[in-house]
């Protein structure tokens, strides 16, 4: 029986096995297969009694840490189902208080800023998101107010924070005023 396949030539040329060749590839995998699922038993039953003992155990001991994983996987995706229904409550409570409050703006302002500020729920982050933007706002008019208001115009700088007094001279002439002055300045400028 050693014929060569034949393949029907078709569009694209196709490389071709002989049989013999393919039969011969095949009886080796054939072999090897029976070779290895002799080893394998041969492993198995060459174990004394202890050794399958600890095998057993060590296959025990996978399955109830295998078991012992999953319940803790489902207990941490239940309890993160749980907290994430309990925070889109609480955030559907605080914008309804609040309908002003744009829903994905907020939520932005959580997810940037709960660790900078130390946010742990959401009654929390509103009140902060409304005090920022409280400021926000404040800031804004007085700025507002500041660029509308008039101008202050500085004090001047010539003259002096001593201030005369004028009371005695009620009943002077205006003479004896200006020569009383010109005294003072006198003398002043002697010193």
């Amino acid at each position: 029986m050693e014929e060569d396949v034949k393949i029907e030539e078709s569009s694209t040329p196709e490389k071709t096995v002989p049989y013999s060749r393919f039969k011969e590839i095949n009886e080796k995998a054939k072999t090897t297969e029976q070779e290895l699922q002799t080893l394998r038993s041969k492993s198995e039953a060459t174990l004394t009694p202890e050794q399958q003992k600890e095998k057993q155990a060590k296959d025990f001991l996978k399955g109830l840490v295998r078991e012992q994983l999953e319940e803790e996987a489902k207990a941490k995706k239940a309890k993160e189902t749980k907290e994430q229904k309990k925070f889109e409550s609480d955030v559907n409570d605080a914008l309804d208080v609040n309908p002003k409050i744009d829903r994905k703006e907020f939520l932005k302002f959580i997810k940037d800023n709960s660790s900078k500020y130390g946010i742990t729920t959401v009654k929390g982050a509103m009140k902060l998101y409304k005090d920022l933007n409280k400021i926000k706002d404040e800031t804004v008019e007085q700025t507002k107010d500041n660029l509308a208001a008039k101008p202050r115009l500085p004090k001047s700088q010539g003259g002096s924070d001593i201030k005369a007094d004028y009371s005695g001279d009620k009943n002077k002439s205006y003479d004896q005023v200006v020569a009383e002055i010109t005294e003072e300045a006198e003398a002043q400028g002697r010193k």
